[in-house]
């Protein structure tokens, strides 16, 4: 719109120009010395237009021939920055791609540039990394150096690949250290945190690794799946470092409900036991096994009911009968209850229940156990006969 204006503008001045030359005749007269000369205005004002425009152009020239040089180290910068910027696209591509000598290279050419200073940060963080991950030592310390020369705000990537590199070579000490610098900085950031749990996991801080996968799980940073696995690894490092009644008692009211019934119920079980805390394990078992009917708790139960009074071990057997009648089919609660029968010496229920136990799910555990009760019982002509089976199986196993 703005040029249509300056067109109608124009154009009117034209016409009015025109208009006054047609309606206007006159003489311009020149005095040069002694001399008169006179010339049509028209011609003159033809002449003075020429000679502005023929100024301007030369000047025009003038002025661009002494700009030269500026335009071209312009020219040079720009250059150069798009080169600056181009190699920079390439290092970061080539590094997310795993061509990480690509990348240590296209930063090289970025950090070599004169123009490149406001992308020489972001490059020495893929040149870094790059040369971390192609085990490049001297190329990585070469660039962290370079790195702690950057104002302090912008140390932090260079803390996380120290804690990094220190983590991969189990070195804990210049891990924390470097951890604890980043910190300083940003604490709150996801990636920091998760180092964080890496080392709470060298250290065998099982509170602190508790702790992370809190703020992780909070920070949608960490799968359910993963925080469930370091959940129960922080809790059985926990449970390991038990070393009396009071303990297990704090540790177990740590220990989530879900978890204490699930997937470290039979861990609770083995350590009452090697804790000596025998009706503790008793105890637990009873209210557990009904739960899943988890075989694995069966071996503490008999080994706790061997340090009981011969009352509190009849209760234990009585109360495995009872779940025996809940699930009669069950060979493993039937090998255990053969065992406790073997240990109590009453040699004919061991043996009824070992061969059902058999006859439900043949296994060489419940044949040696039959094999020591039929040599008590004094048939050892039938207990050969289950060794010579087991050995056979054994022979055969090892074939395939």
């Amino acid at each position: 719109m703005r040029g249509l204006i300056w067109i109608i503008v124009l154009f009117a001045l034209a016409v009015a120009v025109a208009v006054g030359a047609s309606m206007y005749e006159g003489n311009v007269f020149i005095v040069v010395g002694q001399t008169l000369v006179r010339v049509n205005l028209h011609l003159f004002v033809g002449a003075v237009l020429v000679v502005v425009v023929l100024l301007y152009l030369l000047l025009s020239l003038l002025m661009g021939t002494l700009h030269l040089p500026g335009r071209f180290r312009r020219y040079g910068a720009a250059r150069q920055e798009r080169q600056s910027a181009q190699a920079l696209n390439s290092a970061g591509l080539a590094y997310f791609e795993g061509r990480y000598q690509a990348a240590e290279q296209e930063a090289a050419k970025v950090m070599a540039n004169k123009r490149g200073e406001h992308n020489k940060t972001l490059a020495l963080m893929l040149a870094a990394h790059s040369a971390d991950a192609m085990d490049d030592t001297a190329a990585r310390e070469r660039y962290v150096k370079e790195m702690a020369a950057l104002p302090p705000k912008k140390q932090l990537p260079r803390h996380m690949l120290l804690a990094e590199a220190a983590l991969a070579r189990h070195d804990t000490a210049a891990a924390e250290q470097a951890l604890r610098d980043a910190a300083a900085i940003n604490p709150n950031l996801t990636r920091l945190v998760k180092l964080q749990l890496r080392l709470a996991v060298e250290h065998q801080d099982a509170l602190a690794v508790l702790d992370k996968v809190t703020k992780l799980q909070k920070a949608a940073a960490l799968s359910d799946k993963e925080a469930a696995r370091y959940s129960e690894w922080a809790y059985r490092t926990l449970l390991a470092q038990v070393v009396d009644a009071p303990g297990m008692k704090a540790c177990l009211k740590r220990i989530p409900a879900e978890m204490r019934d699930g997937a470290l119920s039979v861990a609770i079980a083995e350590k009452y036991n090697r804790l000596g805390l025998y009706p503790q394990t008793v105890k637990w078992v009873k209210q557990h096994y009904p739960l899943h009917h988890d075989a694995a708790l069966l071996p503490p139960l008999i080994h706790a009911s061997q340090y009981l009074s011969e009352r509190e071990q009849q209760k234990a057997m009585d109360m495995a009968e009872g779940w025996l009648k809940a699930q009669p089919q069950d060979a493993q609660l039937l090998l255990f209850l053969g065992q406790m029968a073997f240990d109590k010496q009453l040699w004919g229920k061991a043996q009824g229940y070992l061969e059902a136990s058999i006859g439900l799910e043949d296994s060489t555990q419940a044949r040696l156990v039959l094999a020591k009760v039929l040599d008590e019982a004094g048939q050892g002509a039938q207990a050969e006969r289950h060794r010579a089976h087991v050995l056979a199986h054994i022979e055969d196993d090892s074939e395939l």
